[in-house]
């Protein structure tokens, strides 16, 4: 059956338009400006002057609703999917912190058997990898056990456990070897992302003609200028404006990047190669004083504080509990961006970086019917995943 949007704004990259008519069929964007008779049997829908904007795509996540990716259960991955698609993502990118890989593999196993379940809200885009290859120094909240240096060994068992569902995977890539890293998992078109790490920009540099051209959540253990020895160095953030082709990713809830940064940002790499994440943790979506990061041990304790996950001692944030809608209103009610470049950084961009964006991130015609309609606060009203009505208020 088609499905006609009538009366609607359409977000796309470079504009919104007025009074539009969207038409998709079969999970696909068939036309953008449809004004043609319709079938008696189309379902039309009114957007009542909404906006009519592609779904959200989160590229980095960890949990919500009470749930971890790494709790490795068939429940948390399907609880996750649908707490994220009432907030208007309709494409994720499960992710994994340092971890054994007992779990790493159990993780991987639930995920294939669910990756096409018909119980998922939001559907899944792939793996990303966060750690275990990463700067002790810039771990962060990842666990200290856990973290460590890359060996061939270990890397082509996970790959071959994992190649085919893993989309990118985010090191440090000062570490020892990190260029041989990036050569094996780039055969299996897996995108080598820089995290955690507390590389200079001259190694940046250097990593970027490895192949390592997309840096993790930019400003969150990602240092600035500072002195080696006595010498001063440029840093991570350095290298990312100073490299014009290398694409960012910032945490888009407002606490762990204030709206002057997003706005900085904005202006000098630009929408197309900026992505908002939530780096979600599994107490997004509830209400909650404490929860945890990773699997539900005493060491993986977190506190809930100032809308934010934080360690404990306070010493780091741990993930935030923003979800998409809440990412896209921060950079437009307090960064004062664009409404149209908001939501491209939450929907084409991480597409593109992710190379999937000739089939998800926009509105246009041949593209998956991954849509929504949103008020005139950018409230989630409605939500199409591959053309199924998966949310409606």
């Amino acid at each position: 059956m088609k499905t006609l949007i009538k009366n609607g704004r359409l977000v796309l990259p470079n504009k919104i338009e007025e009074n539009c008519s969207l038409l998709f069929e079969n999970g696909k964007i068939l036309d953008t400006e449809y004004h043609g008779t319709l079938s008696e049997d189309t379902l039309i829908v009114d957007a009542c002057g909404g906006y009519v904007s592609p779904g959200y795509v989160d590229m980095h996540l960890h949990g919500g609703g009470g749930f971890d990716f790494m709790d490795g259960t068939e429940e948390a991955l399907i609880e996750i999917s649908r707490i994220h698609c009432k907030h208007g993502a309709t494409s994720l990118a499960p992710t994994t912190i340092a971890c054994s890989n007992e779990e790493l593999y159990a993780f991987f196993d639930t995920y294939r058997r669910v990756e096409s379940s018909s119980d998922l809200g939001a559907s899944f885009i792939g793996i990303h990898m966060e750690g275990p290859y990463i700067s002790q120094e810039m771990k962060g909240a990842q666990p200290t056990k856990y973290v460590r240096n890359y060996t061939v060994e270990e890397l082509d068992e996970i790959l071959d456990r994992g190649s085919d569902i893993i989309i990118r995977w985010s090191v440090a890539p000062e570490l020892p070897k990190m260029q041989q890293f990036a050569q094996q998992i780039s055969k299996y078109s897996i995108l080598p992302a820089i995290a955690h790490s507390n590389a200079t920009c001259e190694e940046i540099i250097k990593s970027f003609d490895w192949g390592y051209r997309h840096i993790t959540h930019l400003y969150c253990t990602t240092p600035s200028v500072r002195k080696i020895n006595q010498n001063v160095h440029a840093g991570i953030v350095e290298a990312a404006y100073l490299l014009d082709d290398m694409t960012i990713e910032l945490i888009g809830d407002g606490k762990h990047v204030p709206p002057e940064l997003i706005q900085m940002v904005h202006k000098i790499k630009g929408p197309d190669r900026t992505a908002l994440i939530t780096d979600s943790m599994r107490a997004a979506g509830t209400n909650v004083a404490e929860s945890f990061l990773g699997a539900e041990t005493p060491e993986n304790r977190v506190i809930i504080e100032d809308n934010v996950a934080k360690l404990p001692d306070r010493s780091f944030y741990a993930g935030s509990i923003a979800t998409a809608d809440n990412v896209v209103k921060n950079a437009y009610f307090n960064a004062k961006l664009p409404l149209y470049d908001c939501i491209t950084m939450m929907s084409l961009t991480p597409c593109s970086i992710l190379g999937i964006d000739n089939i998800k991130g926009s509105l246009k015609q041949g593209k998956d019917a991954d849509i929504l309609i949103l008020d005139e606060k950018l409230n989630v009203k409605t939500v199409f995943v591959n053309g199924q009505l998966k949310y409606q208020v």
